[in-house]
């Protein structure tokens, strides 16, 4: 049986993944990883991440949102178009602003952190927010967001502590689907763990081995 085929661009969605600075991302992995290692595996979740979004037959177009100049070099070689934000600005602001440079249509809000995303995860939960005017896909801790679905004038973002409950108190509806790669969002080291048993894309895959490379090499 072939598969069925893209829907016309117009009835697809345009990504939007907002990636901190490197610098500072990804704090609560600071017992188990130096920065460095930190920096190197957040910016392997977002070339995956972004990987995963070009590979659904939903997605029409991403864009990411970054004051770091190396994530914007990075999902630019992936085929990603960049938003400048000057890293001070807050994420629901600017996730605002961004959605609404791309014009009418539909836009998906994803976290950049999804290592174990796959395109058709990506795709079923596009076609099941479809009827919605605003949906949510919450995360595996039951209380973050990991995409928020809608046109782009009615995004209204609210990420943040509870995110998922704040989406719903303002009218999104919780999407049920089985995607356990959309949901893993990487945040603490039990995440990252999870993420590796679940079976990450390549870029973090070689980033976890260079980590435990280098792990096994302090270590002698």
């Amino acid at each position: 049986m072939s598969a069925a085929p893209a829907p016309p661009q117009a009835a697809r969605a345009h990504v939007l993944i907002a990636v901190k600075d490197l610098r500072h991302a990804k704090s609560r992995l600071g017992p188990s990883l130096t920065a460095d290692e930190r920096a190197a595996l957040t910016l392997a979740m977002v070339q995956d991440t972004v990987t995963a979004a070009f590979a659904s037959t939903a997605v029409h177009a991403v864009t990411v949102i970054t004051p770091d100049t190396v994530v914007a070099a990075a999902a630019a070689a992936l085929g990603a178009a960049h938003f400048p934000d000057r890293g001070e600005d807050d994420l629901n602001a600017v996730l605002t602003a961004a959605a609404r440079t791309v014009g009418p249509g539909r836009v998906l809000a994803l976290q950049g952190d999804l290592p174990c995303l796959s395109g058709a995860e990506l795709t079923a939960a596009i076609a099941a927010a479809r009827p919605l005017r605003r949906a949510v896909v919450v995360d595996h801790h039951g209380t973050g967001t990991s995409a928020l679905i809608a046109e782009s004038r009615d995004l209204d973002p609210r990420f943040g502590p509870d995110s998922a409950r704040h989406h719903i108190d303002s009218g999104a509806t919780a999407l049920d689907g089985h995607w356990p790669g959309l949901r893993l969002d990487v945040d603490t080291p039990d995440d990252l763990a999870a993420a590796a048993a679940l079976g990450p894309g390549s870029a973090t895959t070689r980033a976890l081995l260079s980590m435990n490379h280098a792990g096994s090499s302090r270590g002698r």
